[in-house]
């Protein structure tokens, strides 16, 4: 198994966890879901430093930040970590990262 597979299962855990309504304290584990698959993703890409790279660097630290409970005003980070996930994925097929 490898470790990318191991934080998979974590955050499968993770949101089954959110999903039951558990909570331990101020931590959001939707948001740490979210970061530990980032983080799975992340580290097959870690090798070569692409745009695309950078930006998915970017979206697992806004999950870390939503996890610790960290907030900007009313800027949802989950919503900002989705956000640059995505565009993470979609800049490849446009040719640009």
């Amino acid at each position: 198994m490898s470790f990318s597979t191991l934080l998979y299962i974590l955050a499968l855990v993770a949101f089954v966890l959110a999903a039951t309504g558990w909570t331990y304290r101020k931590t959001d584990l939707l948001a740490i879901g979210l970061a530990l698959w980032s983080l799975g993703d992340l580290i097959g890409r870690l090798s070569s430093l692409t745009l695309t790279t950078i930006i998915l660097v970017l979206a697992f630290i806004a999950f870390v930040a939503a996890a610790v409970g960290w907030r900007y005003r009313k800027i949802n980070l989950i919503a900002v970590g989705l956000a640059l996930w995505v565009l993470s994925v979609v800049l490849p097929s446009l040719h640009i990262g």
